[in-house]
């Protein structure tokens, strides 16, 4: 070695000799740290822009805290402190270091964008990278006395030598059980180690939500600037007197009935749930609503050394609140006209901050007692209307049945024959019976589009505060399937919609609107309604208004059977058809499905030993 290269070495090793820092991670970074162009504010760090940040920051000092969880919307900064950890753990508390990513593109990008580029800013950094045999790599960095690892969230990688210091990021992405191997790698660093895991929510019920509230859970909060009210940053909150606190605005509609997104989003504002003052949409406003912000402890049970931070996209001064509610309403007019919920979620998780839980058919129930509270319609009983289409003669079938809320009592209210769709329409104005509440057999052939279309014109808008929805009538069709699984990992009697195209001519004002198809199951429902035909279930009375024999002929036409499958030779149970008509009796089932939708009745699941015993006990066989 030459004397040139010894001396320039030892410079090196005593210019990293450097005494303690004792000023904390944030002092530290904030001296030494200059962001690169990579980041959204590059230049010198200052985490007085983000108070949200700063607590967070504090506890990475913190020895009695070992994992800090940072589940927060997009693009507020959550993963700038698990990036800001490396430089200063490299200097100051040097060890091995992990650093996850959900896919081996996403690290390599992070390597190359932002991480060598962050320490090649650090002049404390910079020396310890001088030399090819320090080797700086896209899957780590190698320095003359410490490790940085980056890598995927793959079962490979989490098996392996010790780490001390673990970084997670997006966590939501993961399969489950990964964290749990990667955790099990700092093992040997028990009571030195630091485990920092950086993610948007994502699904309730997941293992990252499971993760984020085994610990402390800390919320982000407000302060309201009149009363001095400190409060979480509620989408919608319910208040004593019928109105909302939280982000508010006046909804604007086109001349369709549908909403005007960009005029609505205009009128956004935060109002207080104590006083109702109004935070409007004003930079000053909203940069005064972040500075004086601060955690509030929502979670106070559980491992007091893990702790979990939760902020939504609103700590963002730069964030409009009319942009925020664009997006809302985008994803609202996407689920509503789709029945798919993905700009929905993406909302939820990636701007409120929020895990996500999928509307459930339980809604409807609340939407049909909601408007059966109105003045003019029954409290007690709700009215359904299933309609059987044929295919011949545009005869329709059509049977009135009204449930109590209660689901012990139903009673038939009238029965019949129409020729038209205006004619069921009148029907139903005549008993006050919702839209949600008429259920008609979509058929089949040539039939089934004229059904899709003649239910989406007796339409209506319905809702309020934005959360519009175009309500029709409800296009059915039974399936040989028992039961249907939901998103909400519910099992029911019926599917979820399933979207259909209508056929409207280019032009017409329901052009692109698609039908909501429900399928439903004909084995369960027609079994269920065979044990009611038959006053077989205790406690239920299903009751007609007047005999009449075509009635009672229709309602009796089917029966429960055994048939022997040809190719297993197995005996499985099947409803037959043996009279010549049975419209009434379908149109029953459909007043049933609609009873079960609206929780006016509870579908009990029955097993195939209770099926055999009650078809030998009815009445009619």
């Amino acid at each position: 070695m030459n004397e040139e290269t010894k001396n320039e070495l030892l410079a090196i090793y005593r210019d990293s000799l450097q005494p303690p820092y004792f000023g904390g991670f944030r002092s530290w970074c904030e001296e030494n740290i200059i962001l690169p162009s990579a980041y959204a504010i590059p230049g010198k760090l200052d985490l007085s822009i983000s108070p949200y940040l700063i607590k967070p920051a504090l506890d990475f000092d913190n020895p009695n805290i070992t994992q800090i969880n940072l589940c927060m919307a997009t693009q507020v900064g959550k993963s700038l402190l698990s990036e800001l950890f490396i430089p200063y753990t490299v200097i100051n508390q040097p060890g091995p270091l992990f650093r996850i990513f959900q896919t081996k593109e996403l690290s390599d990008k992070f390597a190359e964008d932002r991480l060598i580029p962050l320490l090649k800013e650090c002049e404390l950094i910079k020396p310890l990278l001088r030399y090819d045999r320090f080797s700086t790599k896209k899957n780590g960095i190698k320095f003359p006395h410490t490790s940085v690892t980056l890598g995927s969230s793959n079962t490979s990688l989490a098996h392996g030598s010790s780490v001390r210091y673990l970084l997670c990021d997006e966590l939501h992405t993961w399969d489950t059980g990964l964290f749990d191997l990667f955790k099990a790698r700092t093992t040997a660093f028990s009571g030195r180690r630091k485990i920092i895991c950086a993610s948007q929510p994502g699904k309730t019920g997941s293992e990252w939500e499971n993760i984020c509230y085994k610990g402390l859970v800390y919320e982000w909060s407000w302060l309201c600037p009149k009363c001095k009210t400190k409060q979480l940053f509620h989408w919608s909150y319910s208040k004593p007197d019928n109105t909302y606190a939280g982000m508010n605005w006046d909804t604007v509609l086109l001349p369709d009935g549908s909403t005007n997104i960009n005029e609505s989003a205009k009128t956004a504002h935060l109002d207080c749930i104590k006083c109702d003052h109004q935070i409007h949409d004003t930079p000053s406003e909203r940069y005064l609503l972040n500075n004086t912000g601060d955690y509030t402890l929502t979670k106070n049970d559980g491992d007091t050394s893990i702790v979990t931070y939760i902020a939504p996209g609103l700590v963002n001064a730069g964030l409009s609140f009319k942009s925020i509610v664009s997006q809302y309403l985008v994803a609202k007019q996407m689920q509503r006209m789709t029945a798919l919920d993905d700009q929905m979620q993406i909302f939820v998780t990636q701007v409120l901050g929020k895990f996500y839980k999928r509307e459930s058919e339980a809604d409807l129930s609340k939407i049909l007692i909601e408007a059966y509270n109105k003045e003019g319609l029954d409290k007690d009983w709700i009215p359904v209307l299933g309609v059987d289409v044929q295919r011949t003669g545009g005869v329709k079938y059509y049977v009135v049945r009204a449930w109590h809320r209660n689901g012990n009592e139903s009673r038939r209210l009238e029965f019949g024959i129409a020729r038209t769709f205006d004619e069921i329409q009148t029907i139903q104005k005549k008993y006050n019976i919702l839209n949600p509440m008429v259920h008609v057999d979509s058929g089949d052939g040539e039939m089934t589009q004229v059904v899709y279309q003649e239910c989406l014109k007796r339409g209506n808008v319905v809702g309020q505060r934005g959360n519009l929805e175009y309500m029709s009538w409800v296009p059915t069709k039974g399936d040989q399937k028992v039961n249907y699984k939901h998103k909400d990992d519910v099992t029911r009697l019926f599917s979820e919609p399933s979207l259909q195209e209508s056929g409207f001519p280019v032009g017409h004002k329901l052009k692109g609107i698609p039908a909501k198809l429900i399928l439903f199951s004909n084995f369960s429902l027609k079994t269920i309604l065979g044990q009611l035909r038959d006053n077989l279930i205790p406690g239920i009375t299903w009751k007609i208004d007047q005999p009449d024999d075509q009635y009672e002929k229709h309602l009796y036409a089917e029966r429960l059977v055994d048939v022997v499958d040809k190719k297993s030779g197995q005996i499985t149970k099947r409803w037959v058809q043996e009279g010549k008509d049975n419209h009434y009796f379908d149109c029953e089932v459909l007043c049933l499905l609609g009873a079960i939708r609206a929780k006016s009745f509870s579908a009990i699941e029955i097993n195939e030993a209770d099926i055999k015993r009650l078809t030998e006990e009815s009445r009619h066989t």
